[in-house]
């Protein structure tokens, strides 16, 4: 079980990155839409830190998303590697 949720940060890390730089953003501009620290950002980015539910609804709202589609974006990925 550890290691599904280390895996999930990773795997949700490599999202948001992704999703970030898909729409031109900067750690610290996201940062600064989500009213956050660009080293949280960072932390979460490299799975050092698991995002928590109130994260993920300020995450998607910076980055003009539901929640629900970040986090079925996530879902995606794990289930691609799982498979």
């Amino acid at each position: 079980m550890i290691r599904d949720k280390k895996q999930s940060a990773k795997i949700f890390g490599d999202v948001l990155r992704t999703l970030r730089l898909e729409r031109g953003f900067t750690q610290d501009k996201l940062a600064e839409r989500a009213n956050t620290e660009r080293s949280h950002v960072s932390a979460l980015e490299r799975a050092e830190k698991s995002p928590s539910l109130a994260t993920i609804f300020v995450l998607a709202d910076a980055l003009s998303m539901p929640a629900s589609e970040l986090i079925k974006l996530v879902e995606q990925e794990l289930q691609s590697i799982r498979s």
